[in-house]
């Protein structure tokens, strides 16, 4: 049977800490392989007497400090695998993870995220999200504040689903984690339909359009809940209103939803800039803990053996 392998990349904030500690959790309940990153940040060498061996010296502190961090933990520590990266400019950290996690046959990555939003979050960027927009397996974010998941447990999974033909994808995923949590499942389907002035003459066309496209979301959501129900998970469907990441946040506070799994598209450069990411600001803004599927790639699973 494949080893299930888990990458924690931490950079020792408290959210990379959260991380690390279901990171561990995760590796020891699926009887896997927990492997923990830093990338060292190093400035691009261009100067002739730059110290050759600046990153040596950087190694051996991130050893010595990943070292110190798994020592804190109070759980047996499943086998862990340590490495330091050299992360430039030129060459950064985004990039070290997505190599390792490639190159290591990395099934999950478990990364924290500062919640950066924003002018803030535009100017500083967010390892986070670029790893999610191209990492080859399922990434699990969660951001430190008051409503953290601070016990790594799940019973109620929320998956938005937008009826792409990736949704299934993503839906298979997320029954993987209800299967080994025994886990109920909610899909939720958010209908937005932008409302131009109506001034009273005769019937509203929006409102009858909308009320199709509940109709049309009901009838394909009990298509999926009973597909599901079939394979023996407790599932249930509920089509909203509003704005896709405002609504879905909102109705994940409303069911006390313990984590969210949601697809990404991987958008990039100018077309993420204009059509923006629903994956993105969901995994900004929620009070649990996201599990983000890059559907891209539709051969992307979830490694964990049944």
């Amino acid at each position: 049977m494949k080893t299930f392998h888990i990458l924690v990349p931490t950079d020792f904030s408290d959210s990379a800490l959260l991380a690390l500690e279901h990171g561990i959790y995760l590796a020891n309940k699926f009887d896997g392989e927990l492997h923990v990153l830093h990338v060292a940040e190093l400035p691009t060498i261009t100067l002739p007497d730059f110290p050759s061996d600046l990153f040596e010296v950087a190694e051996t502190i991130g050893m010595t400090r990943l070292g110190e961090l798994l020592e804190q933990q109070h759980v047996p520590l499943p086998p862990v695998k340590r490495e330091v990266k050299a992360g430039t400019p030129s060459d950064p950290a985004a990039d070290a993870i997505i190599d390792y996690a490639a190159a290591h046959d990395i099934d999950f990555i478990v990364m924290g995220t500062h919640g950066r939003r924003g002018v803030r979050r535009l100017l500083l960027g967010s390892v986070t999200e670029e790893v999610i927009r191209r990492s080859p397996c399922p990434v699990l974010t969660m951001r430190t504040h008051k409503e953290a998941w601070t016990l790594p447990r799940i019973d109620r999974i929320m998956v938005p689903v937008d009826f792409s033909a990736s949704t299934r994808q993503v839906i298979g995923v997320a029954s993987r984690m209800a299967e080994h949590y025994d886990a109920a499942i909610t899909l939720v389907h958010v209908v937005d339909l932008e409302y131009y002035p109506y001034y009273g003459f005769g019937s509203d066309p929006f409102r009858a359009v909308e009320k199709d496209m509940v109709m049309a979301s009901e009838g394909k959501l009990t298509e999926y809940v009973e597909e599901l129900q079939g394979a023996g998970i407790i599932a249930t469907g509920e089509t909203v209103k509003g704005h896709p990441a405002k609504a879905i946040r909102e109705t994940a506070v409303e069911h006390d939803v313990d984590l969210i799994v949601v697809g990404s598209h991987g958008r990039r450069g100018l077309d993420r800039a204009l059509v923006g990411s629903i994956s993105e600001k969901v995994m900004r803004s929620a009070h649990c803990p996201v599990l983000v599927v890059n559907t891209v790639d539709h051969s992307v699973q979830l490694g964990i053996a049944a």
